[in-house]
């Protein structure tokens, strides 16, 4: 979702109305705008503008070099558009000349690129072929096409094998010839495609067969070979890693069981990015093929493997052929434990006829080649599923551009009719007719926008401009109700730019704007819609620069600025702004951003850079909250005056952010008490700053401590008063877990001996706090900040605690001890103790705690990531022998129970959260963690075959994410690279190329 900011900006022009327009798009980035227009199925358009490309300004040469490349691309989508057989094919053989007319020029670098896309036409015709019920001759005919696209693919590969190896012995620089490394690049990644390609072609060629297995042998191996070359030798590679999937098909088919469970498990063991999820979706359906395949078959494994990939499936896949494949395998495994009426209890023998009936429905609603055999299971199970294809809504013909827009208009009118009476009968809640009457909305409207396109392909010369803008923007605006906002975007944008400075042009750029910003909703930081919508913006603006709609659009620049982190953007964009109060608002929350990248900073162990963000921060807050002096301050301006107190303690100025929070205009602290917050979460942030400040106050010198102790307890107390009602017991220690982090944050950043003041201080007020309170929550946060100094009072590289900082955490450990029976065995507790127990060099204490807690909380990441860590650096304690046993654990897992360890491993954890965004950071340090455990494991038994393959757990995730998450951990990375390459006697090249 997009952040406040830019929802406000967007809020500040919503369009209501709707006017004409035609289309150019003159001022477009060429590339973006040829793809725009193929997306939205406007393929004869795209034909002309690539007809016309030479004429518009700005046109990279090698583009205008590659318009037929760009031609056959367009003819693909468009044949790929359309149901009408005839219609594919003469698109097809328009692509193929665009092709032969390209390729007969020779000279161009994407040659390969030419021919990839040859290829892959000749496997599409030979599909096309074998659609419906093939007839043998057609068999035969889609089978030469097949082979003639694997030898298409074939000489690809052979031309870049070549190219590649020249390549490789030039020794490109990357930084001193960038346009030669991304050459290779290409070369590289059409090389590997080709491959691929040329495996998949066999396959396909062998599938025309009735019985590949037995008829098509040779075909089948040829696949096979080309497959097994591409996945061994290139799996740290996304076509690689797929290659995993085909030669287990192709090893299935041949009958080669254990090889093809092989290549299944090794295309699951995969990393999980997004591109190989439809793949592993695929290797699930292949292994439940297999399991299945037994005598007896064997259900429970499959259902085990299938049904948390099915679960984890996201609502767009889960329309994909590949699920639907995979929930009829699934109902076959629920199918078969349905009949094991021996091992099964009648209620069981229910749920499983309920699942293959339930899995049957859901995969017949998916289009696919399972689909038959759906059908033909739920006949057999008793159900009757007749295929319902409801008509495609058609318009009646109209003869003339101008009657199809009075057509369209008409429908226009009847779909408002019946959005007016939806909204009518609301209150009424008659659910069964509101769903029908959304239903005609649908088609009314789908009829309309079908009508208009017909309509305005029979303009002509002698069509009124007038009119022809008007059906434009009527079905812009169709488009943008029905929620097809990448389609109304184009209509819109060609709007604006056709009819320069006139009403009909700006309400299609809103219209557009608008579009653009709902698909930035569904699609957050997708650059592509950002610099579109960068470009609109900037095109409404200085085009109607007196219309307040379109200089509203300066906000949403100033939010998608700040978006993408281009601070000085944004702060030129702000200075643009009239209004004095806009200015203001809008300098805050360039502040308040930037206090939020300053964070991330701290989080990557970055202080330095973190350091600046925070000065400029500083300044923006400053301005902008001086900027609204003599006004009342609103909750933003509270918000600001608070974010502003947490930098200015960060930065050491603590009686400034004293003076801030108290401000008689906009200090939190000041307008708090009066008016309140609208956020339930303030109060206790205020609070809780409010206590940093106290405690960093009293390390100045002549401070009376009993007072500022009282302070400290009275603030304390607000802070427990400030969260109130259903589960504030765990809101409570929540808010003091984030607290002590901020402490420790405050620390890290703080000079050696303001460091020792602050740690003392905080000392001091703990322990004063604890011996008078027997308050569970404050005392596990006692305990927890405690935790923490001691953290911030380790070395860099410093694993186990000494001096202070074993001290500090002894005491975290007696102060958990106070804690109730139940609240010292709850998990947060649990985990803060075997933490304790890791950092003080107690691992064998620290695994057990971790594996007692595991055993309830299996998927409680933070104490798999400890335990792991346990084990990891228990093993740099140990001699080789037993050193060995300990980062073998660290890596795969231990204290297994029912068949599964109950300690995960980094391997494991590295697979679970790569799945997840959120989790994304764990993931790096997991895969960091795997690599550092196996290179180390190496050392110390001497084998350089581990430590090679430590070399191999960092080049193939940096393959897949070149960035490894960021700055700081694409450091650790590289470093620990260089180090294994020199022990292996390599050049420590590092993650160079």
């Amino acid at each position: 979702m997009l952040s406040t900011l830019i929802r406000f900006a967007i809020s500040c022009f919503i369009v209501v109305a709707w006017h004409g327009t035609v289309v150019h798009a003159a001022g477009e980035p060429a590339e973006a705008f040829l793809k725009q227009l193929r997306a939205s199925g406007y393929f004869e358009m795209a034909d002309k503008y690539l007809d016309r490309l030479e004429q518009y300004p700005g046109v990279p040469a090698k583009l205008i070099k590659a318009v037929e490349l760009e031609r056959a691309q367009t003819f693909i989508d468009a044949a790929s558009s359309t149901r009408n057989s005839k219609t594919q094919d003469e698109y097809f053989k328009k692509a193929e000349e665009s092709l032969e007319k390209f390729l007969k020029a020779g000279t161009s670098p994407r040659q390969s690129e030419a021919q990839l896309r040859l290829g892959k036409i000749q496997m599409i015709r030979a599909a096309q072929l074998m659609s419906g019920e093939p007839s043998k001759e057609k068999r035969e005919a889609a089978r030469e096409s097949y082979v003639r696209a694997s030898g298409t693919f074939e000489s690809i590969v052979e031309s870049l094998r070549q190219k590649l190896k020249e390549m490789r012995g030039a020794k490109i620089d990357a930084k001193n010839n960038p346009e030669q490394a991304a050459l290779r690049d290409q070369h590289k990644a059409e090389f590997l495609e080709a491959m691929m390609r040329a495996g998949e072609a066999f396959r396909y060629a062998a599938s025309t067969y009735d019985n590949p297995g037995k008829q098509a042998k040779p075909l089948l191996n040829k696949a096979l070979a080309q497959l097994t070359d591409l996945s061994e030798k290139y799996d740290g590679y996304m076509q690689g890693a797929l290659a995993l999937l085909y030669r287990g098909l192709v090893e299935e088919e041949l009958g080669k069981r254990d090889r093809a469970l092989d290549s299944f498990t090794r295309m699951m063991e995969a990393v999980d990015a997004p591109e190989l999820r439809d793949a592993k979706t695929q290797a699930t359906s292949g292994l439940i093929r297999l399991a299945l395949s037994d005598k007896p078959p064997r259900f429970q494994e499959a259902i085990d493997r299938g049904a948390p990939m099915l679960k984890d499936l996201r609502p767009d896949e889960r329309r994909s052929t590949s699920a639907g494949e995979l929930q009829l395998q699934l109902a076959k495994a629920y199918l078969a434990k349905s009949k094991d009426k021996k091992n099964q209890k009648p209620a069981e023998i229910k749920r499983s006829q309920t699942e293959t009936r339930s899995l049957l429905l859901a995969a017949s609603k998916v289009p696919g080649s399972h689909a038959e055999e759906v059908k033909k299971m739920l006949a057999s199970i008793g159900i009757d599923k007749t295929a319902v294809v409801e008509p495609l809504i058609s318009s009646a013909e109209s003869k003339t551009f101008e009657e199809a827009l009075q057509k369209s208009q008409q429908l226009y009118q009847a779909a408002e009719q019946l959005n007016q009476s939806i909204a009518a009968i609301k209150k009424q809640k008659d659910d069964k007719q509101k769903e029908n009457l959304q239903k005609q909305l649908r088609e009314t409207r789908t009829m309309a926008i079908e009508t208009l396109r017909r309509g305005l392909g029979m303009v002509t010369q002698r069509s009124e401009d007038n009119l022809v803008n008007q059906a434009r923007q009527l079905l812009a605006y169709l488009l943008y109700q029905s929620e097809r906002y990448r389609e109304s975007s184009v209509v819109g944008n060609f709007l604006a730019r056709n009819a320069p400075a006139s009403d009909m042009g700006l309400r299609g750029g809103l219209l557009s704007l608008n579009s653009l910003q709902s698909l930035l909703r569904d699609n957050p930081g997708a650059a592509g819609l950002i610099d579109q919508l960068k470009t609109l913006g900037d095109y409404l603006s200085q085009t109607w620069p007196d219309d307040p709609q379109a200089s509203a659009a300066k906000n949403v620049l100033i939010g998608l600025a700040l978006e993408s982190e281009n601070w000085n953007e944004a702060r030129r964009l702000i200075g643009e702004l009239s209004n004095d109060a806009s200015r203001s608002q809008s300098r805050t929350l360039l502040g308040q951003f930037l206090w939020a990248e300053a964070i991330k900073k701290i989080r990557a162990e970055e202080p330095d850079q973190a350091t600046e963000l925070m000065k400029e921060a500083r300044e923006d807050l400053q301005a902008g909250l001086d900027g609204i002096q003599g006004a009342l301050a609103d909750e933003r301006a509270m918000k600001a005056s608070l974010v502003l107190a947490k930098i200015l303690l960060r930065l050491d100025q603590v009686d400034e952010a004293a003076k801030t929070l108290k401000h008689p205009v906009y200090g939190a602290s000041t307008l708090y008490p009066t008016f309140g917050m609208s956020d339930a979460s303030f109060a206790s942030d205020l609070h809780g700053t409010e206590l940093q400040i106290i405690v960093a106050q009293m390390t100045d010198d002549g401070v009376d401590m009993d007072a500022s102790l009282k302070r400290a307890s009275q603030t304390m107390d607000k802070l427990r008063e400030s969260v109130k009602g259903e589960g504030a017991d765990k809101k409570l220690a929540a808010i003091y877990l984030r607290l002590a982090k901020n402490i420790r944050d405050q620390l890290n950043v703080a000079t050696p001996v303001k460091k020792t003041k602050l740690t003392q201080a905080f000392r001091v007020f703990l322990e004063r706090v604890s011996a008078t309170t027997k308050d569970d929550a404050t005392l596990q946060w006692i305990g927890q900040t405690l935790m923490e100094l001691s953290e911030s009072s380790l070395e860099p590289g410093q694993t186990k605690a000494t001096g202070q900082a074993a001290d500090l955490l002894t005491t975290a450990v007696e102060t958990f001890d106070r804690l109730s029976d139940e609240k010292k065995s709850s998990a947060i507790v649990t985990y803060q103790i075997g933490r304790a127990q890791r950092l003080l060099g107690e691992y064998g204490n620290a695994v057990k705690t971790f594996a007692s807690l595991l055993k309830t909380k299996e998927t409680m990441i933070d104490a798999q990531v400890e335990a792991a860590l346990a084990y990891e650096q228990w093993a740099q304690t140990l001699p080789p022998k037993f050193a060995a046993k300990s980062f073998g654990r660290a890596i795969g897992g231990a204290k297994p129970q029912n068949g599964k360890n109950v300690i995960w491993g980094w391997g494991k954890i590295s697979q679970l959260t790569s799945r997840n965004a959120d989790n994304r950071d764990t993931f790096f340090d997991a895969r960091y963690h795997l690599a550092l455990c196996r290179y180390q494991w190496g050392k110390a038994v001497k084998d350089k075959d581990l430590i090679r393959r430590s070399s191999g757990d960092i080049t193939k995730v940096a393959a897949l994410y070149p960035k490894l998450g960021g700055p700081a951990q694409l450091r650790k990375f590289d470093t620990l690279l260089k180090q294994i390459q020199k022990d292996l006697g390599e050049r420590p090249t590092g993650l160079d190329k």
